[in-house]
C-alpha cells in the first residue's frame, strides 16, 4: 500500500511539472547576461544549458545567478559551459565524470518516475587530437554513468562544432569532429534530434549549419524546436520538451491583496463589537453552516475597513519586463522567423531580411538593458527616499538583498585585506586561523581511536604553508568514550628538544585535563583560545566543540 501511494504521488508530481530543457551557445555570458535573465524569467525552463560562456571562473558568481534558479558552472576563458536549474528540479552534479581538460558538465536529474543524465559539452575549434580525446572521455564517462545508473536515460547536448554529410544539416561536408561524434552516437545508441540550422551566419555567403546537437537514448520522449537566439548570440535557441510531461498549468483568476497599513482598525473593532452575533452564530443546527456565516461576517468587515485590490494571478512575475520589452521581443522573433523562412525557400530578399533580423535583435537587447536599468534606478531612488533606519527602508533593503542570490556566509576578510568569496577560500582561511590559534603539539600526539562513535574527517587545506592536513574530530568523543583499556593514559611522545619537551608536557597536562573534564571537574583549555575570522558583518568562530591537530608541519602558537 505504501509503495502504491508513493508511485501515485510521483505520477502526480511528474504530471504537474513541465520538463523543458533549453540549450544555446551564448557566445559570452557577460555581454548577454540581461538577455539570459530575461529568458529565465519569462520562459522558466526546467534546465537552461549555455555553452561558450567565455569567462574565467570569478571569485563570486552571485551576480550571474537569478532568483528561482541554481547556477552550476564549468567556466573557462575561451570556452566553458554552465547550467541554470529551476529550484523545483531535483538534480545532482556528477563531478566525478568531468575532466578539467574539457568543457563538460554532467548532471543527474530525478523527475520522480525516472532518472536522466545530462552532459553539456562545448568543443572548441581545436585539433583532431583534442577532438579524439574529448570523444574518448565522453565515451568512458557515459559508460561509467550508465554502469552507476543503469536505468537512467542519457542525453548529450551542446555545441560540438561538427559537420557530417550524412548525419547533420545541411548535409554538405564531413570533418573529423563529425566522424568522431557519429561514432560516439552509434556506440552509445544515441539519436540526434536537432534537424535544422542552429548557427546564424555572420556573412551572407556562409551556410547555416547545425552545430548545437541534442543526442538521447530515448528519442520518442522529446519534441525539439529551434527559436531565435538569446541576446547577441549567433546561435539559435534549441528547446526540448518531454512529451510525457505536459506544460505547467498556469494559474487562473485573481487573488486579493489586502492593504493592512491603510486599514481603519478602530472602525473594524467597532463593527465587530456592535454586530449582532447571536443570530449569526446560532442561525442553524449545522455547525458548518454557522461557521460559514461567521466567516462571511468577518470577510464583510474586512472589505469595509481594509483597502484591497484584486490582482490577476500569473506564474510569470515581471517587475521590469514591460510592454516595450514585449514589443521588442515579438519583433525579434518575427524577424527571425521571416529570415528563416526566406532562407529555406531560397528567396531573393534573404540578405535584407537577415539585416532586418540583426537590427531587431540589437534593438531588443538595448530595450531589455534599458528597462532593467530603469527598474534598478527606481528601486534605488525609492530606497533613498526612505528615512535611514526606518521600517520601510529595512523592509525594502532586505527584499533587494534577498534577490542578489548571495551565499549564506558573507565574504571573509583575509589578514592581507583581500576577501575570500568561494567556499574553498573560506575553508582555507578558517583552517589557517585554526592552525595559528592551536596550542596542540603535532609531535606524535594522536587522538583516541573511536570508530564506533564518531567518524574521522580529513580536510585538506592550502594555507600559507606548503600543505597542511587537519584532522578534525568532535570534542564529545572525549566526554563519551573511555581511553583504551590497555593504555588508560597514553604517554607523551619522546622529547626532541627543550621546546618540544615543553610542548610534550603541555600535551600531557592537556590529556589529564580532558580526562578530568570527562569526570565533570574542569573545563577544556581549548575554550580559552578562540579563533576569530573577520567578515563584512564581523563573525567569531569559537571551537568549543572541535579538537584539531595539525600534521605534516609543526604549527604551534608560542
Amino acid at each position: 500500500m505504501k509503495r502504491n501511494k508513493k508511485k501515485s504521488f510521483a505520477k502526480q508530481r511528474q504530471h504537474s511539472l513541465s520538463h523543458k530543457v533549453h540549450l544555446t551557445n551564448i557566445r559570452g555570458l557577460h555581454s548577454n547576461l540581461v538577455a539570459v535573465h530575461h529568458h529565465l524569467e519569462t520562459e522558466k525552463p526546467a534546465l537552461l544549458f549555455l555553452s561558450e560562456t567565455q569567462i574565467r571562473c570569478p571569485s563570486d558568481v552571485s551576480y550571474l545567478s537569478y532568483p528561482g534558479f541554481t547556477l552550476e558552472h564549468n567556466f573557462k576563458p575561451r570556452a566553458g559551459v554552465c547550467m541554470y536549474a529551476r529550484d523545483d528540479i531535483c538534480y545532482r552534479r556528477l563531478r566525478n565524470l568531468e575532466d578539467s581538460r574539457f568543457s563538460t558538465l554532467w548532471t543527474l536529474v530525478d523527475t520522480g518516475l525516472d532518472k536522466i543524465i545530462y552532459a553539456c559539452v562545448y568543443r572548441s575549434h581545436s585539433g583532431d587530437q583534442e577532438t579524439s580525446g574529448l570523444t574518448q572521455h565522453l565515451s568512458e564517462a557515459a559508460d561509467a554513468a550508465q554502469q552507476r545508473y543503469p536505468s537512467a536515460q542519457l542525453v548529450l547536448l551542446g555545441d560540438f562544432n561538427a559537420h557530417h554529410q550524412e548525419w547533420l544539416f545541411p548535409y554538405q561536408c564531413t570533418d573529423h569532429a563529425g566522424r568522431e561524434m557519429r561514432k560516439l552516437a552509434i556506440a552509445l545508441d544515441l539519436t540526434q534530434l536537432v534537424q535544422g540550422a542552429t548557427r546564424v551566419p555572420d556573412v551572407d555567403t556562409h551556410t547555416a549549419n547545425c552545430l548545437d546537437l541534442l543526442l538521447t537514448t530515448d528519442p520518442d520522449r522529446y519534441s525539439v524546436s529551434i527559436c531565435s537566439p538569446i541576446g547577441s548570440s549567433d546561435h539559435c535557441l534549441v528547446k526540448s520538451v518531454s512529451v510525457y510531461s505536459p506544460p505547467d498549468p498556469s494559474p487562473r483568476g485573481t487573488r486579493r491583496v489586502w492593504r493592512y497599513k491603510s486599514a481603519d482598525w478602530d472602525g473594524l473593532r467597532s463593527f465587530f463589537a456592535c454586530y449582532p452575533w447571536q443570530p449569526t452564530c446560532f442561525s442553524s443546527e449545522d455547525a458548518s453552516s454557522c461557521a460559514d456565516a461567521v466567516a462571511d461576517v468577518l470577510r464583510r468587515g474586512m472589505e469595509y475597513y481594509i483597502p484591497f485590490s484584486d490582482v490577476k494571478m500569473s506564474d510569470q512575475a515581471r517587475p521590469w519586463f514591460g510592454a516595450e520589452c514585449d514589443r521588442a521581443d515579438a519583433l525579434k522573433h518575427a524577424a527571425y522567423r521571416a529570415w528563416s523562412d526566406a532562407r529555406i525557400c531560397k528567396a531573393s530578399d534573404v540578405a535584407q531580411k537577415k539585416k532586418a533580423f540583426n537590427r531587431a535583435a540589437k534593438s531588443c537587447k538595448k530595450v531589455l538593458r534599458r528597462s532593467r536599468f530603469d527598474h534598478i534606478s527606481r528601486i534605488g531612488n525609492k530606497l533613498a527616499s526612505y528615512p535611514a533606519g526606518s521600517k520601510a527602508f529595512w523592509s525594502l533593503a532586505k527584499s533587494v538583498e534577498s534577490n542578489f542570490c548571495r551565499p549564506s556566509l558573507p565574504p571573509l576578510l583575509r589578514p592581507d585585506g583581500s576577501l575570500a568569496h568561494t567556499a574553498e577560500e573560506k575553508a582555507n582561511l578558517f583552517a589557517s586561523l585554526f592552525a595559528e590559534s592551536s596550542r596542540l603539539d603535532s609531535g606524535g600526539a594522536r587522538p583516541p581511536v573511536s570508530p564506533d562513535v564518531c567518524e574521522t574527517i580529513w580536510v585538506s587545506c592550502e594555507c600559507n604553508y606548503d600543505k597542511a592536513e587537519l584532522l578534525v574530530w568532535s570534542n564529545t568523543m572525549y566526554r563519551t568514550e573511555r581511553w583504551p583499556e590497555e593504555d588508560p593514559d597514553p604517554p607523551p611522545p619522546p622529547p626532541r628538544s627543550r621546546s618540544s619537551s615543553r610542548r610534550s608536557s603541555a600535551s600531557l597536562s592537556r590529556r589529564s585535563s580532558l580526562k578530568k573534564e570527562k569526570e565533570g571537574k574542569t573545563k577544556s583549555p581549548l575554550n580559552s583560545a578562540p579563533a576569530t575570522a573577520t567578515s563584512t558583518p564581523k563573525k567569531t568562530v569559537k571551537p568549543q566543540n572541535l579538537e584539531f591537530m595539525v600534521t605534516g608541519k609543526q604549527i604551534v602558537k608560542r
